[in-house]
């Protein structure tokens, strides 16, 4: 029996068990008592797994900051029910011939504080990302704008950068080159605008709710207790609030995956997994068998990350060794079992040019021969290999996935690795530092283009980059890119650069992740964007609030 089916046959039993205590808990008690609130009070009962990395919309860049962030800000743009991005503050846009300047047209709208939103905000919130002392591991989402990373690298004035406001209702954006996603990008919530009169009299605004936690989206910051329970109520100086139908959304913290799931089948959650966290491994086969797990096609990959100062790691075919000897059609069938598929590219399947996988899964044999190469290249006897850290989330999911690998290499190979878990900001914090061997991570990518996966591994300072690899080839192949107006002749530079990095192998995949999460029959209205954005302005609960008393 195979390293993953010893662990998918504990999930089964451990899935009965849970089935049991579970079923039997709704199958013997009297139904439900329900009593329907009045509309106006209409609350959803939603959580977040982890609390998130910060309420600021410039830092707080990662799925379960960008969960509370979409909903407590709004930028530019926003995506609509059909998951596309349609005009939010901006109303309309103006595209330069040669698509490199774009000059938006700003509605009236409000903070919750009643002021009014100006273009200077926009300006004041996009440029301080670009400060060479920005706290934020996410100004390279900017870094299409002209002299964005010239300033945040300290070699360009932040007023040389593209980003200007004309007047209180115009800003115009000149970007270093055409940019086909620009559009989709301001969408995210690291576009949005802060307050800037608020920011500058009182720097720690985003740390506690109150009167300075100002905010201009669908719903304003109600309630704050840290590492416990976030409560954000309808915001009445939204521009489109009646078309808000939800009063309130809570959001307890539940670290523990398995409770989050208990909570909902009592009533006491209104949805569980994807976005807010993870469902138990345990539970996917029955929740699959009674029709409630929901699996949604996104834009997001597993994947490692190689530290190539690593003396093992330094090896392109060492890393490839690797790549082989992990078996990915394994752990999707018989370990997630959420409709994953095996990746063999950092492209998700809509954007990869890759015609067939580049390299093989499970070929223990070219591995070892791989390996072996390898080692005699670097010089390293295969009696002294260093071990290997692995660091990973604390998420059940993420550990079992980790243990497999470190099975199936150890196995394949004979290499030790030593797996290193921590809570999921601490580890995000690992990854963007680069203080790992190996990190493993689920990537989301922000728009619906090949370079954003691709342009992350440019340049060995890059934020998430904690691989430490940079080749001149590959940054020349994506500069190219960047200024080729042909799209044919652009796709073709971009596959190159594909495939010239998954020679190298910096970064090793795993598996396409699928949107997994269970949610009550009643809560209807929130939109999934292509890659993988939850909308949750128009979310509704059929018949107001109910309330379940046991």
């Amino acid at each position: 029996m195979t390293v993953v089916q010893n662990l998918a046959k504990a999930v089964v039993i451990a899935c009965g068990m849970l089935a049991l205590s579970a079923g039997c808990q709704k199958n013997n008690e009297p139904p439900a008592q329900k009593k329907e609130s009045a509309p106006s009070q209409k609350t959803l009962k939603l959580y977040l797994q982890t609390e998130p990395l910060s309420m600021d919309p410039r830092k707080g860049g990662n799925r379960i900051s960008q969960v509370v962030l979409r909903e407590l800000f709004e930028g530019l743009m926003r995506i609509d029910s059909q998951g596309r991005p349609a005009f939010a503050v901006a109303k309309s846009v103006d595209v330069s011939d040669d698509k490199c300047v774009y000059r938006f047209h700003l509605r009236p709208a409000n903070w919750s504080n009643g002021m009014p939103v100006t273009a200077y905000d926009f300006e004041f919130a996009w440029k301080s990302n670009l400060h060479p002392q920005a706290t934020t591991a996410y100004s390279y989402a900017f870094y299409c704008i002209k002299n964005a990373r010239a300033a945040r690298m300290g070699e360009a004035s932040l007023d040389d950068v593209g980003i200007k406001a004309e007047d209180e209702s115009t800003i115009t954006v000149t970007l270093e080159h055409p940019a086909p996603y620009f559009i989709e990008l301001t969408s995210n919530p690291l576009y949005s605008p802060v307050c800037k009169a608020v920011v500058d009299r009182n720097a720690n605004w985003n740390n506690e709710a109150g009167p300075d936690f100002v905010s201009n989206g669908p719903f304003m910051l109600g309630e704050w207790k840290h590492r416990t329970e976030i409560m954000l109520t309808k915001n009445p100086h939204y521009w489109d609030t009646q078309s808000v139908p939800v009063q309130r959304l809570n959001f307890p913290i539940i670290e523990d995956p398995l409770t989050a799931l208990n909570m909902f089948e009592t009533g006491d959650l209104d949805w569980v997994g994807d976005p807010f966290g993870s469902i138990p491994l345990e539970a996917i086969p029955r929740l699959k068998e009674l029709g409630k797990l929901e699996a949604k096609t996104i834009g997001s990959l597993n994947w490692l990350q190689l530290n190539v100062k690593h003396p093992l790691l330094a090896s392109a075919k060492v890393r490839k060794a690797l790549a082989m000897a992990v078996n990915r059609s394994e752990l999707v069938e018989h370990l997630l079992q959420g409709g994953e598929k095996p990746a063999f590219s950092i492209l998700p399947e809509t954007l990869t040019f890759l015609l067939q996988p580049a390299f093989q899964d499970n070929n223990v044999t070219l591995a070892r021969a791989l390996f072996d190469e390898g080692l005699a290249d670097l010089n390293i006897d295969k009696a002294t290999l260093p071990h290997v850290g692995l660091c990973h989330s604390s998420d059940p999911r993420d550990k079992a996935v980790a243990e497999a690998i470190q099975q199936q290499w150890q196995q394949a190979l004979g290499v030790k690795v030593v797996l290193s878990p921590a809570d999921w900001n601490a580890h995000l914090k690992k990854i963007s530092s680069g203080d790992f061997d190996i990190g493993a991570l689920h990537w989301y990518t922000f728009y619906h283009d090949p370079i954003y996966n691709l342009e992350f591994l440019k340049y060995a300072t890059a934020s998430f980059n904690g691989t430490h690899w940079e080749h001149p080839y590959y940054i020349e192949l994506l500069d190219k890119s960047d200024v080729e107006i042909d799209l044919a002749k652009r796709d073709d530079l971009l596959r190159k650069a594909e495939e010239f990095l998954m020679n190298e192998m910096p970064v090793i995949p795993i598996c396409y992740n699928t949107s997994k999460f269970v949610k009550d029959p009643r809560v209807f209205g929130e939109s999934l964007s292509p890659i993988g954005m939850f909308e949750l302005k128009k979310v509704d609960v059929d018949g107001g609030n109910i309330l379940v008393n046991k």
